[in-house]
């Protein structure tokens, strides 16, 4: 059942993606663009360090991996988080989706190497496959609306 549910929160979490970009798409009014390309932002942003709470969340339980793949999990973690929390900084909407386009892609590929190392499930691994497929092409739409 977890699994399960999982897989539909993680599909629903990428609808405001969608919703946010289906907006650029609709509209070229500045009144429906600047909210949503905020609203693109600063969502991408929030489950960008969610994903790294969830690595940095399983390197720390001592029952799965390395000790030395374990800190290198915290720190991707952490970079991650940061990194995120930095593009919001950024000067332009087209460099802020598209480093979240990057940064999606990045987490993903950290995701892969710590399940290679026994830190995450071949599951989860799975589910974020499909969801990061789907953020980073929802993205790359947006990217090109801008």
């Amino acid at each position: 059942m977890i699994r399960r549910l999982a897989w539909f929160l993680a599909v629903a979490g990428a609808v405001p993606v969608l919703l946010a970009t289906g907006a650029l798409f609709f509209s070229e009014a500045s009144s429906v663009r600047v909210p949503a390309i905020t609203a693109l932002v600063t969502y991408s942003a929030v489950i960008l360090s969610f994903l790294a709470g969830i690595e940095w969340g399983l390197a720390i339980r001592d029952e799965s991996g390395t000790e030395t793949t374990r800190a290198v999990a915290l720190g991707l973690s952490t970079v991650s988080s940061l990194a995120a929390w930095a593009m919001l900084w950024l000067p332009s909407p087209t460099w802020q989706v598209g480093t979240a386009l990057g940064l999606f892609a990045a987490v993903w590929a950290a995701d892969q190497w710590m399940a290679s190392r026994g830190l995450l499930p071949a599951w989860f691994i799975d589910l974020r496959t499909a969801v990061s497929a789907l953020v980073v092409a929802i993205l790359a739409i947006a990217l090109f609306l801008l």
